[in-house]
Formats: structure tokens, C-alpha cells, sequence
């Protein structure tokens, strides 16, 4: 739920209720986003749907995650565009494909020729341990530990 603060005179609101705080409130003209902190002026704040997630509103200092607004800043993120150019959203395979192939490119020379290997295939696992065995087995790498 999206609730603002009148930057006239400081009261909190919900968002069904900013329509009626305006006709009482003679110095509202703009209401402030309480979790992104974003004016809004006028009717604007109606197109302000969400800003924020749950996790980085109550989890700020083990929050992982990016923060993408758009370009307007009203809040609506941005859909992942699929490698056919559908909007459809990415798998998470298709996505960790994805950042092995932003890997690659930012691989120094040594490795790039691995990383050209891995990016290739299809099916590389996401979690360590297993990542780790099928670089062992598929690219013929060994760790610190099986020189």
C-alpha cells in the first residue's frame, strides 16, 4: 500500500484519502511518497503504484536485490525482455545464461576461452558445488584441490 505525506502541512495519508486531505488542505499542493520520497504533484500521485519491494523496505541491510525505477520515476518496473524480444519474464536458467555471457566478455584473455566453452552450453548449474563439478568434468578445470 502507497501512503504520502502532505508537503503542506506534514500529515499522513493513505492514498484514497489524498483527493479529500487536497479540498481541506489549503497548502497541499504536492504529497511525498512516504517509502521513496518522491513529489508528486497535482493528481500525479495517482500513477504511483508501487516503489518500492517488501524486502528492501524491511530488509535494508541484507537486501540483495536492485532497485529499478523507470524512467518517470513513478515507480512500475521495467519487465526482463526475453532473448526472442517477447515481454515475457526470464527463467532463472535464462538468467544466469545471461550473466555468464556478461561474464565472458568481462573475463580476462586467460580464461576467456573457458568462459566462451561455458557460455555455450546449455544446462550449467546455478548453485557452487555442482557448478564447480561440471566445470571439473565438462571443461576439464581443476580446483586448488584436484591439481
Amino acid at each position: 500500500m502507497v501512503v504520502f505525506i502532505c508537503d503542506g502541512c506534514g500529515e499522513t495519508l493513505k492514498k484514497a484519502k489524498v483527493d479529500q486531505h487536497a479540498a481541506r488542505c489549503r497548502d497541499c499542493a504536492s504529497v511525498s511518497c512516504v517509502d521513496c520520497s518522491l513529489s508528486f504533484w497535482g493528481d500525479d500521485y495517482r500513477f504511483h503504484t508501487s516503489c518500492i519491494t517488501e524486502a528492501e523496505r524491511y530488509e535494508k541491510t541484507i537486501f540483495r536485490g536492485t532497485r529499478k525505477l523507470d524512467a518517470s520515476g513513478t515507480g512500475h518496473r521495467p519487465t526482463p525482455q526475453h532473448p526472442s524480444g517477447n515481454l515475457k519474464k526470464l527463467t532463472p536458467q535464462e538468467a544466469w545464461q545471461n550473466t555468464i555471457q556478461s561474464a565472458v566478455e568481462q573475463a580476462p584473455e586467460g580464461l576467456r576461452t573457458y568462459m566462451t566453452q561455458l557460455a555455450d552450453l546449455e544446462n550449467v548449474p546455478r548453485k557452487e558445488k555442482p557448478f564447480r563439478n561440471f566445470l571439473t568434468n565438462s571443461l576439464k578445470l581443476k580446483g586448488k584441490s584436484g591439481e
